[in-house]
């Protein structure tokens, strides 16, 4: 099985339509993981990280937390991200990012997250958009905005008039920018980023 496999790979064929593939899917593959991610993170329920995976995890099984972690290069990213750094989206510390600053939120700011409430997107895309509150109704608590079927979105020619309401100025944890209140733009504040992590401006509750 192992000789079958190389053997395959040793095919420079075969290894080209596997590399482009990979290059033509890699952005893609990105945003579908930070959106996963900072979903599972902010949902109701317990949130569970393996040690280690803070980073692009390639396992093909669960990953083993007994496996070794390069936890320096870690603190280092991390050391950055908390001097004011944002890393370029689809890198290894846009996802360090999501991660600690989600895990951040929850522990600092339980309040923000105290019930579940769906928000709805109007325009073109609305459809490629997964918006929740995590306060007792759409217009309170931490707002979660993530991209779906990003390379659909992309075919159809992007975000165009995709809009959310926003009832009082928020802050994205993770750039820093502000919004609203009002229609806001979802292309502008998805524009550093395919996710966003709201949270009212004033630091009081909508």
């Amino acid at each position: 099985m192992k000789a079958a496999v190389d053997a395959v790979f040793d095919d420079a064929k075969v290894g080209g339509v596997v590399t482009d593939f990979v290059a033509r899917i890699d952005a893609y593959s990105a945003a579908n993981s930070v959106s996963a991610k900072l979903v599972q993170l902010t949902m109701p329920g317990v949130p569970d990280v393996y040690q280690g995976s803070e980073f692009w995890e390639r396992s093909l099984t669960d990953p083993d937390n007994r496996r070794p972690v390069d936890f320096a290069a870690r603190q280092a990213e991390l050391a950055k991200l908390d001097a004011g750094t944002l890393p370029d989206t689809g890198t290894e510390a846009s996802k360090l990012l999501v991660t600690s600053r989600a895990l951040r939120l929850r522990r600092d700011r339980p309040e923000l997250f105290q019930g579940y409430a769906p928000v709805t997107a109007t325009g073109a895309a609305a459809g490629h958009l997964l918006a929740f509150s995590r306060g007792t109704d759409a217009s309170s608590g931490a707002l979660t905005l993530a991209t779906r079927l990003p390379a659909g979105l992309e075919a159809a020619g992007g975000w165009r008039d995709t809009a959310v309401d926003l009832s009082t100025a928020m802050r994205d944890e993770l750039t820093g920018a502000g919004y609203g209140p009002g229609r806001v733009s979802v292309a502008e504040v998805l524009g550093t980023y395919p996710v966003a992590l709201l949270v009212p401006a004033d630091g009081e509750k909508a």
